[in-house]
């Protein structure tokens, strides 16, 4: 871990970088320029082809031709719900204080592969824990609980888990629940990411190119990364004003980043 305008940010894996590079590029690249871009996160070119073999294998990326790489979107479910965030925004609705609901006691835990699973479909999708066995999210996106159960069950949800519609709390248990997030400290870290990223990128034009590529991936990962696992919260629990704004800076980050990638390749 390293800092990069004093927000900590993670090296990601040589599996990870290449999602990570098809995803934002868009398009297919030659792994030539993937494992250009692992040498600079200090992965050895070994490293990284070996990393490309098996996402092949794994159906998480296909070749578009003889050397060039490109995502294969059907087997890539996780991959899609990183690349959507500011699609997710626009599935908002109007919150009628009902809530939706997952009831996971019945699910065993000793199957850690498929339980960590289980606990990032309800972290991605916003989830929070009222009690024992049971998550729980403001019903506020387009489609409701059906919609809701769908996009939790092709993200991992574990089968032996029930969703539904959970309505007329009592004024203490409603109270309890509106409570579960963490609101003021994900404001802070919102606020913290959008300075972070405006600083940078005053910066960019200065820095040397490698340091300018190497710091970009890294820095836009880790506020794309925030922003995936925002709870996507209706404004009566959460002001919208921290996230909106750091999604509109991040938009302008990636445009600067962009630019730097492609004169590189």
């Amino acid at each position: 871990m390293e800092t990069i305008c004093q927000i900590q940010v993670d090296i990601p894996n040589a599996p990870d970088l290449v999602l990570d590079l098809l995803a934002a590029h868009g398009a297919a690249l030659s792994g030539q320029v993937i494992c250009g871009a692992g040498q600079l996160l200090g992965h050895r070119e070994s490293t990284m082809r070996v990393a490309m073999t098996r996402l092949l294998a794994g159906k998480k990326v296909r070749r578009a031709a003889r050397g060039l790489y490109i995502l294969h979107r059907p087997g890539l479910t996780l991959a899609n719900a990183l690349d959507a965030w500011s699609q997710e925004m626009s599935d908002e609705v109007a919150w009628q204080g009902d809530w939706v609901g997952v009831h996971d006691a019945a699910v065993a835990r000793s199957d850690k592969t498929s339980w960590r699973r289980h606990q990032l479909a309800l972290s991605l999708r916003g989830f929070a824990t009222l009690q024992h066995g049971l998550q729980l999210r403001p019903c506020n996106r387009a489609g409701g609980v059906h919609s809701e159960r769908s996009k939790l069950q092709a993200l991992g949800l574990s089968q032996h888990a029930r969703v539904f519609l959970l309505s007329h709390l009592e004024a203490s248990e409603f109270r309890h629940a509106s409570a579960l997030w963490p609101v003021q400290e994900l404001a802070k870290q919102y606020k913290v990411l959008q300075q972070a990223l405006t600083a940078h990128l005053t910066m960019l034009p200065r820095m040397p190119r490698e340091q300018a590529l190497r710091e970009t991936l890294l820095l836009g990962r880790t506020a794309v990364s925030q922003l995936v696992r925002d709870p996507m919260l209706p404004p009566e629990l959460m002001s919208l004003a921290p996230r909106d704004a750091l999604v509109g800076k991040l938009h302008e980050y990636k445009r600067g980043a962009h630019d730097v990638w492609v004169r590189w390749m």
